[in-house]
């Protein structure tokens, strides 16, 4: 197999000539959990574990995730190793949910769900999982990733009311595509054609339910993932799909089916990704007399003033606000955060100096 079919570009070629010399070939990574990796390369899929310095050195969102290459060693008799991750062209990341078993998270700190997507497929249900606020935060969390999105409203079959939601959510996409299918009845995949270029890595992410999985399945020509239907006692979807994959398509294109995210909670280094979901929100902030205007009830705001005149939607300015303290509150708990890794650190050290000089004594 050739490896530029699994999306090897001059990027990571580029950043794998600081192994050359070490006896180490790249692989992408296609399935993560219980401390195994299964990957992909030219001799085909191997299953291997993290050397002993990148386990014990590596911060969580700095671990292999789904996506990414990574560089291996030989096949040896205790198997296969990655030593080390390719930087990233893009990461999915949001903050991390508590501290789920398996994943050893702590507050300020981002969980990555997928690394190295050129498209991200945004699902919603045009049924009862049909949200216009959830779409916007998962258009943040694409934007703040360096992934172009694309929205997907699927089971139009069930929605006699399609035309109208998908003009909500023209309303709020600013460029962003819209498109409308049915993945139970194969309708409207074909407009995803223009998308599934050779070697290009999409990611499919939304709620339990959407049909993620379903669409993956018609892409693909074949039932790879398991799918349930929506429970019509509550009107959600079960978690069908436990993990994260990436699967090669007939066409050469490449997709990552994701588990439904239960919570969403937006991770940034920046405001940038929220910049580009509200940007007539970030345009009408320009009119404000005071460049730190809350949007509260300061004078001369231009956001107020355009929600008075009816321009702006106040369900629209709320959930712009609310992503913005959301996004604040993370930046300060990932400062806090490493402002304690790093006073530990300043406490390790001494002890560790006396430790190796108590131990050169011994000898």
């Amino acid at each position: 197999m050739d490896i530029t079919q699994l999306g090897w570009n001059a990027h990571f070629a580029n950043h794998f000539k600081s192994f050359h010399g070490q006896d180490l070939v790249p692989a992408r990574v296609v399935r993560a959990g219980g401390g195994f990796y299964s990957l992909l390369n030219a001799d085909g899929e191997q299953t291997a574990t993290l050397a002993g310095q990148l386990r014990h050195v590596s911060s969580q969102d700095a671990l292999p995730v789904v996506g990414d290459w990574v560089a291996i060693d030989s096949p040896l008799e205790g198997g296969i190793r990655i030593y080390a991750v390719l930087p990233r062209q893009t990461a999915l990341k949001r903050a991390a949910v508590g501290n789920r078993k398996g994943l050893a998270e702590k507050p300020g700190v981002p969980q990555v769900l997928a690394a190295n997507v050129d498209t991200a497929i945004i699902v919603s249900g045009l049924d009862n999982d049909y949200n216009p606020r959830r779409i916007e935060r998962y258009l943040t969390l694409v934007h703040e990733s360096g992934a172009a999105p694309i929205i997907v409203l699927n089971k139009s079959d069930l929605c006699p009311e399609m035309e109208t939601l998908r003009a909500e959510i023209e309303a709020i996409a600013f460029g962003t595509p819209v498109l409308v299918t049915s993945a139970r009845i194969g309708e409207g995949l074909a407009l995803l054609a223009p998308h599934l270029g050779a070697g290009r890595t999409l990611v499919l992410i939304g709620s339990s339910g959407a049909g993620k999985s379903t669409l993956l399945n018609q892409l693909a020509c074949a039932d790879h993932q398991q799918t349930s239907e929506v429970s019509a006692a509550v009107g959600k979807g079960t978690h069908t799909t436990t993990h994260r994959e990436l699967f090669p398509l007939p066409g050469g294109a490449l997709v990552i089916d994701t588990p439904g995210l239960r919570e969403l909670h937006l991770w940034g280094e920046s405001e940038a990704g929220l910049a580009s979901t509200f940007p007539e929100i970030v345009a009408l902030a320009t009119q404000c007399r005071f460049s730190n205007c809350l949007h509260e009830s300061e004078p001369d705001c231009g956001i107020r003033q355009a929600l008075l005149a009816g321009t702006l939607e106040a369900a629209r300015l709320e959930s712009f606000l609310k992503q913005r303290a959301e996004l604040a509150s993370a930046t300060q708990r990932h400062e806090l955060a490493s402002q304690v890794a790093q006073k530990r650190k300043r406490k390790s050290s001494p002890r560790e100096g006396k430790r190796w000089h108590r131990e050169d004594e011994d000898e």
